[in-house]
């Protein structure tokens, strides 16, 4: 036992520096160690913030829970946009419009062909002939962009400029009163 008390007798000096050193360098370690608790802690009380003392698991739990009905809504809004773009197809999306003078004995562009297409180019030309005497309104179905009725000049320019107007090439941001028809 005395070869100790000796031991620590003759290095007594380099003992408490190497003891000195231990502890400063334990110190380092535990405010590090401090600042990442403190850190953890932080992030914790965000994650079960409005959880009323809920345990980790019951939190994830009821986080998938609720990212499950998240998936089960955008599948059903998934669905209905492609009923929507279903019907939309069908709608009236291309519009091409001519006015013109039909008769040289009237005045103004009071004659008028309208050409109304959905996205399958399928659709009707409204034709509306106004003379001095009578008015006359008639309608021609188009599919697949072609009439098998006989069109006029005023028709065909009607149905080139509504085959030509898609809305997927509209600017929808635009004012519509500044956007020229046909």
């Amino acid at each position: 036992m005395e070869w100790v008390l000796d031991f620590f007798e003759q290095y007594s000096g380099p003992l408490l520096i190497g003891s000195l050193a231990l502890n400063l360098l334990t110190i380092i370690f535990l405010i590090i160690n401090m600042g990442m608790i403190s850190s953890l802690k932080e992030r914790y009380r965000k994650l079960v913030r409005g959880t009323d003392g809920k345990q980790i698991e019951g939190i994830l739990f009821e986080h998938m829970d609720k990212v499950d009905e998240v998936y089960q809504r955008l599948n059903q809004m998934e669905s209905q946009i492609d009923v929507f773009n279903n019907r939309l197809s069908f709608c009236v999306q291309r519009m091409g419009i001519i006015r013109y003078n039909a008769f040289d004995n009237t005045g103004s562009d009071l004659s008028y062909s309208i050409a109304l297409l959905d996205e399958n180019n399928d659709g009707i030309i409204l034709t509306g002939i106004y003379g001095r005497i009578e008015t006359v309104s008639y309608a021609k179905p188009v599919k697949n962009g072609v009439s098998n009725y006989s069109l006029s000049v005023e028709e065909l320019q009607a149905l080139e400029r509504a085959k030509a107007n898609a809305l997927d090439r509209v600017d929808l941001k635009s004012n519509r009163s500044t956007r020229q028809v046909g």
